[in-house]
C-alpha cells in the first residue's frame, strides 16, 4: 500500500476566519452579518407622513338644505347674458374660442361636480347608518341570546328559590324615611336662612360705627392718641378715651374679679342679660347702648317724666 493511503479525509470541517458563508457578499453590505429572522415575517411599518391635513371642509351643510337642487345650480352657474360673436377675420378668434370653451367646461364640471358629491355623501351616510343599525342590532342578539349549553352545564349548582329572588331587596319604611329626610333638609334650610338674616340685622346695627370715611379716621385718632390730656395720659391710674391713660392691658383675672364684685362690672352683665331679653322679645340684634337709651326710657316713664 502507498503511503498516500494511510492518511484519511479529516472528520471536522475547519471553520474559515469569515463570518458570512456567502463569499460574494462585501464587507459594506448590510447581510454580511447574519441575523437570525422571525419565522413569520413583520408587517412593513407604516411610512411617517410630516404635516397636518387641514380639516375638510363641509360641502352640503344642514342650513343650505338647497345646494343640490336645480335652483341652486342653476344661480351659481348661469348662462352668459350675451352671446359674443367671433369673426372671421378677428386676429383674437382662437382666444375667444378657447375662453367660452374653458367658461362652459367649467359650469359643467361644477354642475356635475355639485351632483357627484351630494350622491357620495348620501352613499356613505347610508353606509354609515346600515353599519350602525347591524351592529346595534348584533349587541342586542348578543344581549339577549340565552345561554350556552356547555356553560349551564358547566356553571355551579344555584337554589332555584335563589335565582328567582329579586335584585334589590323590599324597603317598607322608604317613604317614611325619605319624608323624614324631607323634613331635616327643610329644617337645616330654614336654620341657615335665620342664622343669615340674623348675621344681616348684627352687621346693620354696627354699621353706624363704622369708619367709612377720612375725616371719621382722622377724628378717631386724634381722640385716642392726642397728647393734651394734662397728666391723665401719664398715669396708669387715669381713667380717660385716651389710650396713653389705659395702663397695662386687663389679664383673666382681673376681668373677672371686676365683673363680680365691682359695680361696674355688675352694671354690665345687667345690661348684657337686658340686652339679650330685648332681643328675643324684638327679633333682632341690639347693641348695649340702644338698651341703655330703652332703660332709659323706660325708668323716666316710670317716674312720669316722660313717654315710653
Amino acid at each position: 500500500m502507498s503511503l498516500s493511503r494511510s492518511y484519511r479525509t479529516a472528520t471536522k470541517q475547519v471553520r474559515s476566519f469569515s463570518v458570512s458563508t456567502r463569499l460574494r457578499i462585501g464587507p459594506e453590505s448590510p447581510n454580511y452579518i447574519e441575523v437570525p429572522q422571525t419565522l413569520q415575517p413583520d408587517l412593513p411599518a407604516k411610512p411617517r407622513v410630516k404635516g397636518t391635513l387641514p380639516v375638510p371642509r363641509e360641502i352640503f351643510p344642514a342650513r343650505r338644505p338647497d345646494k343640490p337642487t336645480p335652483a341652486y345650480i342653476s344661480a351659481v352657474t348661469p348662462e352668459p347674458s350675451k352671446v359674443k360673436t367671433i369673426k372671421k377675420n378677428d386676429p383674437n378668434a382662437e382666444t375667444i374660442a378657447w375662453k367660452q370653451r374653458m367658461a362652459d367646461s367649467r359650469r359643467t364640471n361644477l354642475r356635475e361636480g355639485l351632483l357627484e358629491l351630494y350622491e357620495r355623501k348620501e352613499n356613505t351616510v347610508a353606509a354609515m347608518t346600515r353599519r350602525s343599525a347591524a351592529k346595534q342590532a348584533r349587541r342586542e342578539r348578543v344581549l339577549r341570546q340565552p345561554q350556552r349549553e356547555d356553560e349551564r352545564l358547566t356553571s355551579p349548582s344555584v337554589v332555584q328559590s335563589l335565582e328567582e329572588q329579586p335584585s334589590s331587596l323590599p324597603d317598607p319604611d322608604r317613604e317614611i324615611r325619605i319624608a323624614q329626610s324631607r323634613e331635616r333638609v327643610l329644617q337645616k334650610q330654614l336654620q341657615k336662612s335665620a342664622e343669615r338674616h340674623t348675621n344681616l340685622h348684627t352687621l346693620y346695627m354696627n354699621a353706624r360705627e363704622f369708619i367709612v370715611t377720612e375725616e371719621q379716621l382722622m377724628k378717631e385718632i386724634e381722640d385716642k392718641f392726642r397728647e393734651d390730656g394734662g397728666d391723665e395720659w401719664r398715669s396708669d391710674s387715669g381713667v380717660g378715651t385716651n389710650v396713653w391713660a389705659k395702663g397695662a392691658p386687663p389679664t383673666i383675672q382681673s376681668i373677672v374679679n371686676n365683673q363680680t364684685k365691682d359695680d361696674v362690672g355688675r352694671w354690665r352683665i345687667e345690661q348684657e342679660r337686658m340686652s339679650k331679653v330685648v332681643e328675643e322679645m324684638t327679633g333682632g340684634k341690639i347693641t348695649i347702648k340702644i338698651c341703655i337709651i330703652l332703660e332709659n326710657a323706660q325708668a323716666k316713664a316710670e317716674n312720669g317724666i316722660g313717654k315710653y
